[in-house]
């Protein structure tokens, strides 16, 4: 059976099979208008499907991963169309998924491609995507991403596909991503102690600032390990990050980081200001399996 994701006055006219879920719609690319990297401009501006009340597909556990197969293999795209609320997006128009690197990812995929992410998303700071040839069917990418992601999650962590295809599947609230967001600071050998707002560059650089501008980069290398710039300050900082889980699309994180002298920096990103005010007190004093 051949089909194409529709609405009145919009056609995506990419026929493939059922269990496909649709093929991923181009056209020229255009600047989603903010401070996040863009979408890659070899696959263009693509389209979406978003839904009011999209269908759940998640595991708990490895157990559920076959559940969710079944689920993911029933879903079709033309009823889903015809549901209340049902619309055809630009995909930069669905912030995680033209702002995050895990969303940019799955954007760049073939077709049959699934991105998935831990859930409770706060305390589960894993996302992930897979893609696949168009001979494997959409419910057998599906269950990959969720196994892969329910490996890496670990304990009291579950995952949950945000899109397949062309079709998110979990509320546009919920595909949020923040450009700006909440830093927290202590660094006292350079006069650095209290709040910032971090930003993310297009090179994957995240910016600190005061009302006075630049105070700080910070730059991510392999495996967690992290370089830390800081105004007033003669060394830069190394350490590692510490993932907590996401907040408004964005990943929150705790960096401990110090330089050549000894001189500690701790650091918490992404993190809601009442959260803040809450923990940092305790995320900011130096743990002690930091070295």
């Amino acid at each position: 059976m051949k089909f194409a994701i529709r609405k009145i006055g919009v056609l995506c006219g990419v026929g493939i099979t059922l269990a496909a879920l649709v093929a991923a719609c181009t056209g020229p690319q255009r600047s989603a208008g903010t401070e996040r990297a863009r979408t890659p401009a070899t696959i263009g501006e693509q389209r979406m499907m978003v839904l009011t009340r999209p269908p759940i597909i998640k595991a708990e556990s490895a157990a559920d991963v076959e559940v969710a197969r079944r689920l993911m293999s029933r879903l079709d795209p033309n009823e889903l169309n015809r549901r209340d609320g049902s619309r055809i997006v630009d995909a930069n128009e669905i912030p995680w998924l033209s702002g995050s690197e895990q969303g940019r990812s799955f954007l760049a995929m073939q077709p049959q491609r699934v991105v998935v992410r831990g859930e409770p998303a706060a305390s589960c700071p894993i996302a992930l995507s897979v893609s696949a040839s168009r001979q494997k069917p959409i419910q057998d990418v599906a269950a990959d991403a969720l196994s892969s992601c329910l490996t890496s999650a670990g304990p009291d962590c579950g995952c949950r596909v945000v899109a397949a295809g062309s079709i998110l599947l979990v509320p546009r609230d919920e595909a949020t991503y923040a450009t700006g967001i909440s830093a927290r600071i202590r660094a006292p050998k350079i006069g650095l102690d209290g709040f910032l707002i971090a930003e993310e560059t297009p090179d994957g650089t995240t910016l600190l600032r005061d009302l006075s501008g630049v105070v700080g980069r910070v730059q991510r290398g392999n495996g967690g390990d992290v370089t830390l710039s800081l105004r007033g300050a003669s060394d830069d900082y190394v350490g590692t990050v510490r993932k907590v889980g996401y907040r408004r699309g964005r990943l929150a994180e705790r960096i401990y980081a110090e330089n050549a002298e000894g001189e500690r920096v701790a650091l918490l990103i992404g993190f809601d200001p009442d959260e803040l005010a809450g923990v940092a007190g305790a995320w900011l004093a130096w743990p002690s399996d930091a070295g």
